[in-house]
């Protein structure tokens, strides 16, 4: 029989960040063994393909914070004229060309050209063809040591292009000030019972980390308050 090593060949690409981490003897954390190298875990699949489906509620958000004047992260504001003041917020509308031009990026790649209507539905319908593209070259903006983005290539394969377009997630949900906060309710997940609900920093979400699930606060309010009630009958 051939040697057999003490761990997994293979591990979760997000490393220290992976979903289902593991502590090794020397307290440092690493990502859970996958069968395939340079490769997500299932959990850490299953939560980037989430965010990606989110990616269109995201530009519906931030077209709307930018037509009631409420978006989050701060940037200069544009007129064309002392009459008429065009509040266009520059980080804002940088981040929505962003999030178009990836997602159109990977769209065609993974129809091979074909014609898209709709850019962020083919690409959901098509997240597994997605992850398993192989490394090609693909043209990006790079920073500059001095300042600005020049065009430049990098070679990326389905996982790099996964986790750029959830980076693209983080950071619409962060300009919109809908990141969620990491101070975890005391209570456990009426859904599954782990101990792992945080609120959002607006409060008007409550998501538990582990099954994903989310309750607007209203209904989780009322939820709890009726396991409340059931919990004290149950000892009467």
């Amino acid at each position: 029989m051939g040697n057999r090593s003490d761990g997994p060949q293979h591990l979760c690409r997000q490393g220290r960040k992976c979903k289902s981490r593991v502590k090794d003897t020397a307290g440092k954390f690493h990502g859970v063994g996958v069968e395939s190298p340079d490769s997500l875990c299932h959990v850490c699949e299953e939560h980037a393909f989430e965010a990606i489906r989110e990616l269109g509620n995201d530009l519906s958000m931030l077209v709307t914070s930018v037509e009631d004047g409420r978006a989050a992260a701060a940037g200069p504001k544009v007129s064309f004229s002392a009459e008429r003041p065009v509040p266009i917020d520059l980080g804002v509308d940088s981040l929505r060309g962003e999030i178009d031009n990836e997602v159109t990026r990977w769209a065609i790649r993974v129809t091979r050209g074909e014609e898209l209507t709709n850019p962020h539905a083919t690409l959901c319908a098509n997240l597994g063809t997605l992850i398993d593209l192989p490394p090609q070259r693909v043209t990006v903006w790079i920073p500059h040591p001095d300042g600005g983005d020049d065009v430049g290539d990098e070679i990326l394969d389905g996982v790099d292009a996964v986790l750029r377009l959830v980076k693209l997630h983080q950071r619409a949900q962060a300009m919109l000030g809908l990141t969620e906060t990491t101070t975890f309710l005391p209570d456990p997940c009426p859904h599954c019972g782990r101990k792992a609900l945080a609120v959002s920093k607006d409060q008007q979400r409550v998501t538990c980390k582990g099954c994903r699930i989310v309750w607007d606060s209203d209904h989780f309010a009322l939820l709890s308050n009726v396991l409340d009630f059931e919990r004290k009958v149950s000892r009467v």
